[in-house]
């Protein structure tokens, strides 16, 4: 049994990462900058949740020593979205978060941390067509995000070579059950939602060689299957995933749970148009053994099963 800190356990992952930690027996601390989580509460009743901010690294410190913490799971972000408008915060959350996390689990005897990277610290290069790219992909990051994140992963060398034992998973787009606004998968979840309750939605345009999505509970699974995995021959990881979906694929997968769902498609994206490459993740299958319990037509259908047990979800 393992005593594991995990930031960010009140998103959309990162709830479901603290249930699946608390399902294996593991005792788990939640450090969040919210104070409550009703949900969090249902799905994980027995972790404790700790507000407080990754910036601030003497909070940080004593949450590690007060709880006596061997792992963490690190999924605390400036998200892509609000990163675009202010640069400075993403640098602030994201990098020198990330680093009183890392210092915090080298000083006081951290046996593992596992944190969250991007497939948006890739960027695309010119000469990109499509192809699966594994993690030695040459890295050009073009947003704030995207940069902020890889320089954890350049940061993440130098802890290594002090030490510290680090595991990195580079998440895709996850959809599922949880925010309807204001991300990237949270635009999925709300024509998901839509669909569901009988509502129209305008499908927004992605990168024309598909975008890489997964269900939040598959990507949380990853997260803790990497936190918790033993000995393994590298510490970077790109998501696993079924394919690159078009926007018509996904929108097919949406109507076989809901065949009259009213969807239409928009020429533009919703946040620009900086699309990452599609990755490689047979490293992880490989090494860890990562295997998703549900894929991404079963979460379209569990997602809409719900929406329409609870229509007044999305309002």
């Amino acid at each position: 049994m393992a005593n594991i800190l995990v930031t960010g356990g009140t998103g959309n992952i990162g709830m479901y990462a603290v249930a699946e930690f608390c399902r294996r027996g593991h005792n788990v601390v939640v450090f969040d900058q919210a104070a409550a989580s009703p949900v969090l509460q249902a799905l994980a009743p027995s972790a404790l949740l700790v507000q407080g901010d990754i910036v601030d690294a003497g909070q940080i410190t004593e949450v590690v020593r007060a709880h006596d913490i061997d792992h963490m799971l690190h999924l605390a972000a400036f998200l892509g979205p609000e990163s675009s408008t202010d640069p400075i915060r993403a640098l602030e959350v994201n990098c020198y978060g990330t680093a009183n996390i890392f210092e915090a689990a080298l000083r006081h005897g951290v046996k593992r941390v596992c944190w969250s990277s991007s497939i948006a610290a890739l960027g695309v290069m010119p000469d990109y067509d499509g192809r699966l790219v594994d993690e030695n992909y040459r890295v050009a990051p073009t947003t704030p995000y995207g940069a902020s994140k890889y320089y954890c992963e350049l940061m993440s060398g130098i802890y290594l070579s002090r030490g510290l034992h680090i595991r990195c998973v580079r998440p895709v787009f996850a959809f599922g059950l949880g925010k309807l606004s204001g991300s990237w998968g949270a635009n999925y979840n709300r024509i998901i939602y839509n669909a569901a309750t009988g509502r129209s939605s305008i499908f927004p345009a992605w990168s024309k060689n598909g975008l890489q999505i997964i269900y939040n509970k598959d990507q949380a699974q990853f997260c803790v299957d990497a936190t918790l995995a033993p000995n393994l021959s590298n510490w970077l990881f790109n998501t696993p995933t079924e394919k690159p979906f078009s926007e018509e694929e996904f929108i097919a997968l949406i109507r076989a749970v809901v065949p009259d769902a009213d969807i239409s498609l928009s020429p533009e994206p919703p946040f620009g148009s900086a699309f990452p490459p599609n990755v490689d993740g047979s490293r992880a299958i490989d090494e860890i053994g990562f295997k998703a319990e549900y894929g991404v037509q079963a979460g379209i259908r569990e997602m809409v099963d719900y929406y329409r047990a609870h229509p007044d979800q999305g309002l």
